[in-house]
Parts: C-alpha cells; sequence; structure tokens
C-alpha cells in the first residue's frame, strides 16, 4: 500500500473513524501543512482545497476492503493503522486533533479560509463563510494577473493536483496540449483525463498533435546531445510545415489571453515546446509574452511527444 494512504487512513481513525468528504479533504489538507510534507497535493476548488488523488485513493482503499464503499470516508474495520505509519507523522496527526477539536464543515472550511487564502480563489461560498472585511483581506492576496501570456508547463515530477494548482495560481484559462500521443503512465494525465480535470479546475483544454514530434524520431534520447538533435531538426523541418496549427495556437491566444503549452518533461529546453515558443518568439506577428513554468525537474526518458 502506498505510505500516503497509510496516513490517510490513520488521519481517519484518529478523527473517530468515520469522515465526511468535505472534512476528510480539509483535515488531509491541514495535516500535510503542518507537517510540511506533500503527501497529498491540493488545488482550488469550489469548496477551498481539492484533491482528485485523495479521491481516487478513496475508490481504490473502498476496492481494496480498508474502506466502506459510501460517500463518506469510514473505515471498514477496528483495525489500527497508527502504528503502520512514521512517528513524526504520528505525532502531527495527535497534535492536529488538540488543535481543531471539534470544528467540522463550514467551521473547519473557515478556518482554512482564513490561513490558507491562496485556497479560497475558486470558492463558492466563501462570502458567506467570511465577513466583509475578511473575504477583502484574503482576496488582496490573489494573483490577479489578466494580461495576455503564453506559459509552457511539463508535468513531469508533478501530481495531477500539484499541475492544476500551477496553472490556477496563474489564471490560465486553456491549456494546450502539444504531444502527438497524449497518453501517459503518470495518473490523470492521459487525454481524455486531464481533459476531465482541467475542466473541473475551470481551465480549458485543446489537443494540437500535428505540434507534437513523430514517435520515429523519439528512439534513442538518452543525452543532452540528442535532445538537440531532434529540436534542431524538428525547428527546421517540422514547424515550418505546420503553419495552420500555429495559427490556431495564435487564435487560442488571442482569444483567451493566458494560455498554457503542455508536454512532459519539467525542463522546457528538453522538450520540443520550447521549440514553438521558440518559433513564435521569432514571429513578428507575435507580441505575447512567454514564461516557461516548473523550472525544478528530474531527468526522465518518458516518450510522451
Amino acid at each position: 500500500m502506498f505510505y500516503r494512504r497509510k496516513i490517510l487512513l490513520a488521519l481517519i481513525e484518529v478523527f473517530g473513524s468515520t469522515l465526511s468528504k468535505t472534512d476528510c479533504q480539509k483535515l488531509l489538507f491541514l495535516f500535510c501543512m503542518r507537517r510540511g510534507k506533500n503527501y497529498y497535493d491540493f488545488f482550488p476548488y469550489k469548496f477551498g482545497n481539492f484533491s482528485l488523488i485523495l479521491s481516487q485513493d478513496k475508490n481504490r482503499l473502498a476496492d481494496s476492503g480498508w474502506l466502506i464503499p459510501h460517500s463518506d470516508f469510514q473505515l471498514k474495520s477496528d483495525q489500527s493503522y497508527l502504528n503502520q505509519i512514521e512517528t513524526a507523522d504520528l505525532r502531527v496527526l495527535r497534535s492536529l486533533v488538540s488543535e481543531v477539536g471539534n470544528l467540522q464543515g463550514e467551521a473547519l472550511i473557515r478556518k482554512i479560509y482564513l490561513e490558507f487564502p491562496h485556497y479560497v480563489s475558486r470558492s463558492q461560498i466563501a462570502t458567506s463563510l467570511l465577513n466583509e472585511v475578511e473575504y477583502e483581506r484574503i482576496r488582496s492576496t490573489w494573483n490577479n494577473a489578466d494580461a495576455p501570456c503564453l506559459f509552457t508547463i511539463g508535468y513531469e515530477g508533478l501530481s495531477i493536483d500539484a499541475y492544476l494548482d500551477i496553472l490556477v495560481s496563474n489564471n490560465i484559462s486553456v491549456l494546450v496540449d502539444v504531444r502527438k500521443n497524449p497518453i501517459s503512465r503518470k495518473y490523470g494525465f492521459s487525454k481524455t483525463k486531464l481533459a476531465d480535470y482541467t475542466k473541473i479546475a475551470g481551465i480549458a483544454y485543446v489537443h494540437i498533435p500535428e505540434l507534437g514530434v513523430p514517435s520515429n524520431l523519439r528512439q534513442e534520447l538518452n543525452s543532452e546531445a540528442a535532445y538537440k538533435q531532434l529540436f534542431d531538426y524538428y525547428f527546421s523541418q517540422i514547424l515550418p510545415t505546420q503553419k495552420a496549427s500555429i495559427d490556431k495556437l495564435k487564435t487560442i491566444i488571442n482569444d483567451n489571453g493566458r494560455v498554457a503549452v503542455t508536454c512532459f518533461e519539467a525542463d522546457h529546453q528538453f522538450c520540443h515546446r520550447s521549440k514553438i515558443a521558440e518559433g513564435l518568439e521569432n514571429d513578428p506577428d507575435f507580441h505575447v509574452p512567454i514564461a516557461h513554468l516548473h523550472k525544478d525537474y528530474t531527468f526522465s526518458m518518458e516518450s510522451s511527444f
């Protein structure tokens, strides 16, 4: 079992063996914040912080017999999970019980809103839980940038929740997938799921496979030199033949303002999206700034152009 799921089961146990969906999202978020570890990541959603992976884990644990199949998070047995987690995690869990006490529902949500204003930005209930002064103070902390910008982002090293958080944090309205074959072993990043999840986050999804790299060119990418050779070829031989697709991308940017081009690699220099950006930078009719997101990366050989 993934260690993060043991954390989840232990959290449910220390809070009485049953938690509502919303309370579990909030309490697990607080635990991760207090512990300083992202066992789960979260992004702003209609009731505040939300984790898609937590929802997935709930279903997996129910299928495996650890949780009762139910809308709530409810342990199926009296087995204790507290001895299955690290001492430091157990200490923070018990401290969280003392801190939160009997807070639940709207009172718990309000506590998180006041302490973590970033996650209030997509809330549909904030104005009913906060007074006018509180809400205005929280709103003043948000990134309200709306100037047109083309971003590029790779999902390598990111959970789907952390990835969506980056998109939401930068007020991106459309995600353009430039993988030739939008299939991934990482949860949430194959085309259908990614389109569904970006929609949940309030972001449109568009796939332009013509801007991807043909599979026959993706062989033996095992060095920086191999990547450079591929991208030089892509820039000089492939991109010039894709004027219609580039025009489509430019139209999306012109119509929507803040758009992100996405592929796999975290470092844009090891991804063909950097060449798409370079081509636009050299386009005399393109005047939108370009920003590359998520530059911390681990080298990986996943083929997902």
